[in-house]
């Protein structure tokens, strides 16, 4: 109660005021909680790129834009198109398997990566051209128009969340020396304050860097793999696209806890069922399997996550159990508050603590 006994009524109302307008930011953000936050991670990782061009450049619109081109955009680009490719890759896999139940189980997922249903309408509408518009819509196009939108209102959801997390990417690079130069004098310069944000800061940056130099390093090793084993396969590739199958991998390692194996375990359980199914050699999936496993996964988690890690103020560990628990106490978004708390909670122990304590123990 001590820090408001000076106060007057007019602060009581201009806090008030403050206090329903960070109430009613935070309702509206709620909602995209887990965009705001894959939009800070993009922040920190890009922003060394960001400050490298912008010396250059010198024009911070042109900069932010080039930098969301040059990193973000080409990794939702591969991601999108992987997971088409891998919807039509399991359609035609689960047809010539005699898996029916399963592919009618899955209809709803697999419909999205079909281009039947576009054709089936083109041939609609191109077709027998003297029938008119109402006898068409009477075939039986109500129903798969509905199938459309049913499609067309998921993607809409997706990239409203996409270019919204652009946006906020877009507004932190450029403008992020313009909000620290307000709060550094909304604060009146406090040399504690200024002191702790600083070091979260770069504590963040380092850990956020360091992530997405391991996607590049995992993605490496994962395609001169991949494509080393196409090499010495005889009778055809084992891995039909190993360069996209590498990026996917290398993204795979943002994953707390399971990371990579979410990309080649099924990959790998696909060849496996292929050689089961069909005449492919039953070597190929396990050869697939040990290589993802001692090479492709061990490196990059054990060596080049140690290493780049390693320039951090804060523990290795903390930062792992900050990726686990927070994805198990959040959802996904905990891949990337999770961090942000352990960050915040070690450089409050460490610079905010020790005085409270010590004016605790005064009193």
């Amino acid at each position: 109660m001590c820090a408001f006994r000076g106060w007057d009524g007019r602060r009581v109302v201009w806090a008030s005021l403050g206090l329903v307008i960070a109430l009613a930011i935070g309702v509206a953000l709620y909602a995209y909680v887990g965009t705001l936050l894959f939009a800070i991670f993009l922040y920190y990782a890009t922003r060394p790129l960001y400050r490298l061009l912008d010396r250059r450049l010198d024009h911070p619109n042109v900069t932010a834009t080039v930098t969301i081109l040059a990193v973000v955009v080409p990794m939702f680009a591969v991601v999108g198109y992987a997971g088409v490719v891998a919807l039509r890759e399991l359609d035609q896999f689960l047809a010539a398997s005699d898996l029916e139940a399963y592919r009618s189980a899955l209809q709803p997922y697999l419909s999205i990566a079909r281009e039947r249903n576009l054709d089936r309408l083109r041939r609609r509408l191109t077709s027998a051209p003297g029938r008119s518009i109402t006898s068409i819509l009477r075939g039986g196009l109500p129903g798969l128009l509905g199938r459309l939108s049913t499609v067309a209102g998921f993607v809409f959801s997706v990239l409203a969340r996409f270019f919204l997390m652009l946006t906020f990417l877009f507004y932190l690079l450029r403008d992020d020396g313009t909000l620290r130069r307000w709060f550094v004098r909304s604060v009146d310069g406090d040399e504690q304050v200024v002191s702790f944000l600083d070091g979260v800061d770069d504590d963040l940056e380092t850990i956020f860097v360091s992530n997405l130099a391991i996607v590049g390093v995992a993605a490496a090793i994962a395609a001169v793999t991949f494509l080393g084993l196409n090499l010495v396969a005889s009778g055809g590739p084992v891995v039909a696209t190993p360069v996209l199958l590498a990026v996917l991998i290398g993204i795979g390692t943002l994953i707390p806890a399971v990371g990579m194996k979410i990309v080649y375990v099924p990959y790998g359980l696909y060849l496996l069922g292929l050689a089961l199914a069909t005449a492919t050699p039953l070597w190929q999936p396990i050869a697939f399997f040990v290589l993802s496993f001692t090479v492709v996964d061990t490196i990059p988690d054990f060596f080049a996550r140690s290493l780049l890690s390693a320039r951090s103020g804060v523990h290795m560990g903390l930062v792992l159990l900050g990726y686990f628990l927070g994805t198990l106490a959040f959802g996904w978004y905990g891949l990337f508050l999770g961090p942000i708390v352990v960050v915040l909670a070690v450089h409050f122990a460490d610079r905010i603590f020790p005085d409270l304590a010590s004016a605790v123990l005064a009193e």
